[in-house]
C-alpha cells in the first residue's frame, strides 16, 4: 500500500512540475508585445535602407552610363540622338549596345513613376533620356541650353516618383532651369537631396556636364 501512495505522489508531484513550466496568457501577451514594438523599429529602418539603396544604384548607373556615352561619342562625334518621344528611349539607349558594346546592358531606373507620368507605362522603365541632336534635325533644344555646353540629360524621378524637373519647369523648351543648375542657383528643388529624408521630393539628374545631386 505504501508503494502504491508513492508512485501517486509521485505523479501528483510531476503534474504540478510540468504546470508551473507552461506560459500564462500575461507572458504572451508581453511576448507578442515585444516582438511588436521590435518590428516597428526594424520595418522603418530596413526600408529607409532600401530606399537609399536604391538612390545609390542610381547614381552609379548613371555614371556607367555617362562613361558609355563618352566612348560613343569618340567614335560618332556626338551623343546618342534623340528619338523625339518619351516612350522611344528604348530606341535610343539601345544604340550604346548594338553594333558596338559600349555597354553591356542598358541599366533601368529603381523609381518607376505611376503610369500617369511621361514614360510610357508599357516600356521597361529606362531612364528618361533627352539631347540637342535628334533624329532628323541637328539642334532640338533653346540657345540657353546650347549657350552652358549642355548636350544631353538624363532623368530619374527619384523616391517621390515624381518627375520634378519636367513637369514643374519643362524640360523640354525651356532653357532657363538649366542655366540656374549649372550656375548653382534657383530651382535647386528639382534635385533630390537625401538629407531631408529618403523621401524627399526631387529628381535624379545628370548631363554631359556632370551629375547634379
Amino acid at each position: 500500500m505504501q508503494r502504491i501512495t508513492r508512485v501517486h505522489s509521485s505523479s501528483i508531484a510531476g503534474t504540478k512540475s510540468g504546470a508551473r513550466k507552461a506560459f500564462t496568457l500575461i507572458e504572451l501577451l508581453i511576448v507578442v508585445a515585444i516582438i511588436a514594438i521590435l518590428a516597428a523599429i526594424a520595418v522603418p529602418n530596413f526600408l529607409e535602407a532600401q530606399v537609399r539603396s536604391k538612390v545609390s544604384k542610381c547614381k552609379a548607373d548613371m555614371r556607367s552610363l555617362r562613361t558609355a556615352m563618352e566612348a560613343y561619342r569618340l567614335d560618332y562625334n556626338r551623343y546618342l540622338p534623340d528619338e523625339g518621344a518619351d516612350q522611344t528611349d528604348r530606341l535610343a539607349w539601345t544604340r550604346l549596345t548594338s553594333p558596338v558594346a559600349y555597354i553591356t546592358s542598358i541599366p533601368l531606373d529603381p523609381f518607376t513613376p505611376p503610369s500617369g507620368g511621361r514614360r510610357n507605362p508599357n516600356a521597361p522603365n529606362y531612364f528618361e533620356y533627352g539631347a540637342d541632336s535628334r533624329v532628323g534635325s541637328a539642334h532640338g533644344w533653346p540657345p540657353e541650353m546650347q549657350a552652358v555646353g549642355l548636350e544631353y540629360w538624363m532623368l530619374s524621378p527619384g523616391p517621390d516618383q515624381d518627375y520634378d524637373l519636367g513637369d514643374k519647369y519643362g524640360a523640354w523648351g525651356d532653357g532657363s532651369p538649366w542655366v540656374r543648375l549649372d550656375a548653382g542657383t534657383g530651382t535647386l528643388e528639382v534635385l533630390y537631396d537625401g538629407t531631408n529624408g529618403t523621401r524627399s521630393s526631387g529628381d535624379i539628374i545628370a548631363s554631359n556636364k556632370r551629375a547634379y545631386n
